[in-house]
C-alpha cells in the first residue's frame, strides 16, 4: 500500500517541525515541508501529496491565496486541505471553507483532534478514490457495452431485414420495449407466386430475447426460397429453437402462407393470440384462435403441424397481433385484452371501413395508463389483394420420377409418418414452384385417407371446439389399437410437362361422392371446423377425381400455371 504523504505548509519552523513529529508519531512518516506559498505549489505540483495542512497567514501568498490554486491543480479524487491557525473568529473560519478548506485546526494544536481529523479526511479521500475506480470501471463497462450494442445492432439490421417489394404487401407496427425487439416480423416471396410470412413473439424483451431472432430469419429465408410447406417450416423452426434457445425460451409465433391470389391464407398459430379478420358486421367478424403450442416446447414427434385455411373476399383484411398489444392495461391494471381490441376494431370499421396498424396501435395505446410499454408490440395488417411480386417462369427440365408408398398399420401409427412421406414427395424434380401445394394437397389427401377411410371417424363431430378435441382424442385412440389397414401413396412427376399426379389409396370401404360433384370454394361456419378438405384440393388442383368407389382420389396439378 502507498505511504500517505502529507504536505505541510508553515513559514514558522516550530510549527513545522511540531507538526512533522506529531504526524510521525501517529504513523504518517512521509511528511513534506513548504515554508512559504510559492515552495507549497511547486511541492503539490511535483508530489501530489494525498492531504495538505495550510497555515492561513504568511508572507506573501497567504493560506487563503494557496488554497485556491491548489484547488484548480487538484484534478483526482477528494483532496483534503486543511488550515492550521490561530485566528478565532467567525469570519476568518469561514473564509478558511469558502476558499476551498475543509476543515481547520486552531493553534495550540491538539494531537489527538488534529490526527482524528486527518484520519477521518483520509478515509474520505480513500473512499473517493475507490468510487473513482468503480466509476471508471462502469465507464468502461458501459463504453464496451455501447460498442457491443453497437456490433449486435449493426448485425440485426442487416440479418433481419424484408425486401421493400415483398413487405409492401403487409401495413406493419412494431415497437420494441428496449432498444432490441424480442417480436419478429419477416416476410418472403414464395415460388409459386405467394408470400410467407412470420410474426414472433419470443419469451420477454430485450437482447436476450432478441438473438433467437437470427438462426429463425436465416432458416424462415432458406425455407421460403425452397417453397416448402408451412408443416416443414414449422418443423424446422421448431427444431432450430429447441436445438439454440434454452428451456425456459420459446416462440409463439403465427406463420403463413398467402397464395398469388391474395385471398387464401395457410395459418399455424402457436401461442399467439386471435388473429382477426374485421367485417362491417358482427355477424361476419371471423377470429381465428390459437390451438397449438409456441413454437421451441415441444420435440418434433409432439408437434400439431396442422393449418387453418383461410378464404379472404377481395379486400377482407387479416389482423395479426403479439399479446404486448393486448396486455396495454389502464391505471386500473385493467388490460386491453382480446375482446377490448376487437371493439377498437369494430369501431374503425364503422367508421373508416378499414384497418390501418399506425391508427389502431394509438387507439390501443389510449387505453394504456403509462407513456411506456412492458413489452415488445407487433401489429400486421394484410389486405386480400393479388400479390405483385415477379416470378421467374423456369420450366424444368427435370427428370421424370415416380414414388410409390405404402403404407401398413404399424407406419401409420409413428407419429411422424406424414412428414416423411411429405419429405420424399419434396425429392421429386420440377416441384419447387408448387411444393407448398403438392403438400397441403398430400396432407388433405393423407388425413382424410387415415381418418375416414381406416379410422371412419365422422368429421361433424369437430363442429365445436369441444367436439374438435374429442375428434382428435379418438383418433388417438383409434390409431393406438389400429392392427390392419393399409394407404398407398403414388407421387409422378413429369417436369417437361409440368404436371404432377398425386393418388392416394386406402383399403377402406369408400364413400358416395356423386359423380361429377362440384366442389365450392366458399365455405361457411360450420364448413371451416370440418368438410372443407375436398373444396380445397379442388381449389389447388387442375383436376381431381375418384376411382374404386371413392376408396381412391388421384389429383392433378400443374407447375406452370
Amino acid at each position: 500500500m502507498t505511504a500517505v504523504k502529507i504536505l505541510i505548509v508553515d513559514d514558522e519552523a516550530i510549527n513545522r517541525t511540531l507538526l512533522t513529529n506529531m504526524l510521525y508519531s501517529a504513523g504518517y512518516k512521509h511528511c513534506i515541508e513548504a515554508v512559504n506559498g510559492e515552495e507549497a505549489i511547486q511541492h503539490f505540483i511535483e508530489e501530489q501529496p494525498d492531504l495538505v495542512l495550510l497555515d492561513v497567514v504568511m508572507p506573501g501568498l497567504s493560506g487563503f491565496d494557496v488554497a485556491v490554486q491548489i484547488r484548480q491543480l487538484a484534478k483526482g479524487p477528494y483532496l483534503p486541505i486543511l488550515f492550521i491557525t490561530a485566528l478565532e473568529d467567525n469570519e476568518s473560519l469561514v473564509r478558511c471553507l469558502e476558499v476551498g478548506g475543509n476543515d481547520f485546526a486552531t493553534k495550540p494544536f491538539d494531537r489527538h483532534i488534529l490526527t482524528a481529523k486527518i484520519k477521518a479526511h483520509l478515509k474520505i479521500r480513500a473512499l473517493s478514490e475507490h468510487v473513482e475506480q468503480q466509476n471508471q470501471r462502469l465507464r468502461l463497462f458501459n463504453q464496451r457495452v455501447a460498442r457491443e450494442h453497437a456490433i449486435v445492432e449493426h448485425i440485426f439490421s442487416h440479418a433481419i431485414v424484408n425486401r421493400p417489394e415483398v413487405l409492401s404487401h403487409f401495413d406493419c407496427f412494431l415497437k420494441p420495449a428496449e432498444t432490441f425487439n424480442g417480436d419478429l416480423f419477416l416476410c418472403e416471396a414464395s415460388p409459386s407466386g405467394g408470400v410467407y410470412f412470420v410474426v414472433g413473439d419470443f419469451t420477454g424483451h430485450g437482447l436476450a430475447s432478441a438473438i433467437g431472432a437470427l438462426p429463425v430469419t436465416q432458416a424462415f429465408q432458406e425455407l421460403s426460397h425452397q417453397g416448402v410447406s408451412i408443416a416443414e417450416i414449422i418443423c424446422e423452426l421448431n427444431r432450430i429453437l429447441i436445438t439454440f434457445l434454452p428451456s425456459d425460451m420459446f416462440m409463439a409465433a403465427v406463420v403463413g402462407e398467402i397464395n398469388a391470389e391474395g385471398n387464401r391464407v395457410n395459418l399455424w398459430q402457436g401461442g399467439m393470440p386471435a388473429v382477426i379478420i374485421p367485417a362491417k358486421t358482427d355477424m361476419s367478424l371471423r377470429t381465428i384462435t390459437s390451438r397449438h403450442m409456441a413454437l421451441g416446447i415441444v420435440d418434433e414427434h409432439e408437434l400439431n403441424t396442422d393449418c387453418d385455411a383461410i378464404r379472404l373476399g377481395p379486400n377482407e383484411q387479416l389482423i395479426i397481433c403479439s399479446d404486448g398489444l393486448i396486455e396495454i392495461a389502464n391505471d386500473k391494471g385493467e388490460m386491453l385484452l382480446e375482446e377490448g381490441l376487437i371493439d377498437i376494431i369494430k369501431d374503425q370499421m364503422q367508421s373508416h371501413e378499414k384497418i390501418e396498424a399506425d391508427s389502431l396501435f394509438l387507439r390501443a395505446k389510449a387505453h394504456c395508463g403509462s407513456a411506456s410499454f412492458h413489452d415488445d408490440v407487433t401489429l400486421v395488417v394484410f389486405t386480400a389483394k393479388p400479390i405483385s411480386i415477379p416470378v421467374s417462369q423456369k420450366f424444368d427440365d427435370g427428370l421424370p420420377s415416380v414414388h410409390d408408398i405404402a403404407l401398413d398399420a404399424k407406419h401409420l401409427k409413428q407419429p411422424d409418418i406424414l412428414q416423411r412421406v411429405l419429405q420424399l414427395a419434396g425429392q421429386c424434380e420440377g416441384i419447387q414452384s408448387i411444393r407448398s401445394i403438392i403438400y397441403t394437397v398430400l396432407s388433405e389427401l393423407f388425413n382424410n385417407a387415415l381418418e375416414h377411410g381406416i379410422l371412419k371417424l365422422d368429421s361433424k363431430l369437430k363442429a365445436d371446439s369441444s367436439g374438435f378435441q374429442q375428434y382428435y382424442e379418438n383418433r388417438e385412440a383409434s390409431l393406438q389399437v389400429l392392427n390392419q389397414g393399409r394407404i398407398n401413396i403414388r407421387v409422378e412427376s413429369v417436369p417437361s410437362d409440368g404436371k404432377v399426379l398425386i393418388s392416394v389409396e386406402d383399403s377402406g370401404d369408400g364413400f358416395e361422392w356423386g359423380g361429377g360433384r362440384k366442389f365450392s370454394t366458399a365455405y361457411t361456419t360450420q364448413e371451416e371446423s370440418y368438410g372443407r378438405g375436398l373444396p380445397l384440393i379442388h381449389a389447388l388442383c387442375e383436376r381431381i377425381w375418384f376411382e374404386k368407389g371413392g376408396s381412391k382420389v388421384v389429383c392433378l396439378i400443374d407447375t406452370q400455371s
